[in-house]
């Protein structure tokens, strides 16, 4: 089997990932169409070359590398008669796959898999007042060190205008590619969202690295010391940082962890493990033992198994840090995705993993993002593609719907507390089993008359789960 590409970021393996190079010496057999001299002059004519090099490039990785591959009849695939690679895309895309995606613009997607964007550094849910088309954004957290959290803007702050003007369909993608705002706040009244005429944010957006550890502290109650961390991507750049947090939590003493994952996509399968490697039973991570397993396409399965090719992923080597924890409390809403449900599950057999919240976003596949080295011309195009489905050391994969939580408890946006604050609802009852006493959570849901339409996040990443390397 031979695979001549250039993988950039990613591919399967040990490790929101590893597995090691899948290039090999034998050839590859494909049935893929491939123009020569005798094509029409019609289809010349009506494809730019350009498209059938990007057609030829999508075909070519998904036969061999899709997981879905079996639901297409590559036969009757014809990369030379599509103009539209987008369109083409499509045709190729299983209906269970929501987050496989082509680009045109590589780099940019490279870097929102690296955390790395400009950007305002807020993320924001978008709501519609009921008696009017204007819409209000309310913000769900900012990163740290950002024009946002310069500007003084954070988390549970309402939007109501973009440089004066009120925040309608048209406009408020604004908020995130815009290059500078005048942002007007809005305060929540009992009579409901009134503009604050005696505050704005200014800002001006910068291309950064949005540090995904949003919030961490140690909340004591009584005998217990609770370590807490909003954590919103698992990104590489993160590690390091992950590994001095424990550390100071581990020489603190902590008892229990409660991990915010509730707006957390996902991100690199390597920092998935080695988060989970920190936090798991320190038996578990000294024996080394399966972490997640891989399963590929037929094809794939069919040729790992002959060369004996071990597709598990392990816990890896964190006893320093490690937290020897026999129950974990972990923050889930439907914005928990992909290598955040890895954590989930491979740490399930383990533990007792306790999920607050709502239902996660039922994404349990890892991808590689791809693109054609050697054809100068294409350079800039590239595919994020589903390669495997992850299950834990119990055969377990998830249902379509997302992981359920054990304690549900609905995020309520009016008002948003701090991270951290035990007045959250879904921390405080975290909280209340932990200490056994009540939190000072509030009762009830507001009785505001707005309907909420989407969390938007720029790049809309949501359900990313990314290889490294591939080596096994």
């Amino acid at each position: 089997m031979r695979t001549n590409y250039r993988q950039l970021l990613l591919l399967l393996c040990s490790g929101w990932w590893l597995i090691t190079l899948l290039s090999c010496n034998e050839e590859k057999n494909t049935i893929i169409y491939v123009p020569d001299e005798t094509d029409s002059t019609e289809t010349e004519t009506t494809v730019s070359a350009t498209a059938r090099k990007v057609n030829r490039f999508i075909a070519e990785y998904m036969e061999e590398l899709y997981l879905w591959t079996s639901s297409v009849d590559w036969r009757q695939i014809k990369p030379a008669d599509e103009s539209d690679s987008f369109d083409f895309f499509k045709k190729l895309i299983h209906s269970a796959d929501r987050w496989s995606m082509l680009t045109d613009n590589l780099q940019g997607l490279s870097d929102e898999f690296e955390g790395v964007s400009t950007t305002f550094g807020h993320v924001l849910i978008f709501g519609r007042f009921s008696n009017s088309d204007n819409l209000f954004a309310v913000v769900l957290y900012v990163y740290p060190n950002t024009p946002a959290e310069k500007a003084g803007v954070k988390r549970g702050d309402i939007f109501l205008t973009i440089n004066g003007n009120g925040i309608t369909e048209e406009n408020y993608e604004d908020l995130y590619y815009a290059s500078s705002l005048v942002v007007g706040r809005g305060i929540l009244t009992d009579q409901g969202i009134e503009f604050d005429d005696q505050r704005t944010f200014s800002m001006k957006a910068e291309t950064l690295y949005e540090n995904p550890i949003v919030k961490d502290t140690v909340i004591v109650k009584g005998a217990n010391k609770i370590g807490y961390l909003c954590y919103t991507d698992y990104t590489m750049e993160s590690e390091n940082a992950l590994v001095a947090l424990f550390s100071r939590y581990k020489s603190q003493g902590v008892t229990d962890v409660v991990l915010d994952l509730r707006y957390n996509g996902g991100g690199y399968a390597r920092t998935s493990v080695l988060l989970s490697s920190i936090l798991a039973p320190a038996a578990v991570v000294k024996r080394k033992d399966v972490f997640l397993t891989q399963v590929r396409n037929d094809a794939w399965m069919a040729y790992l198994k002959e060369e004996k090719i071990d597709i598990n992923d392990y816990f890896t080597d964190t006893l320093s840090v490690n937290m020897d924890l026999k129950r974990i409390f972990i923050l889930t809403t439907e914005n928990t995705a992909s290598a955040s449900e890895s954590t989930l599950i491979g740490l399930d057999p383990y533990m007792d993993v306790v999920r607050i919240g709502t239902a996660t976003h039922g994404k349990y596949y890892g991808g590689g993002l791809f693109s054609d080295e050697e054809n100068r011309d294409i350079a800039n195009w590239g595919m994020y593609l589903m390669i495997y489905r992850f299950d834990n050391q119990n055969g377990l994969t998830a249902a379509a719907g997302g992981l359920t939580p054990d304690i549900e408890v609905e995020e309520d946006y009016f008002p948003l507390y701090p991270f951290g604050d035990e007045r959250d609802p879904l921390l405080g009852a975290a909280l209340e089993v932990i200490t056994g006493q009540p939190a000072q959570t509030r009762s009830g849901k507001s009785p505001h008359p707005y309907t909420i339409l989407q969390t938007e996040r720029r790049g809309a990443l949501v359900g990313k789960m990314i290889q490294t390397n591939t080596n096994n």
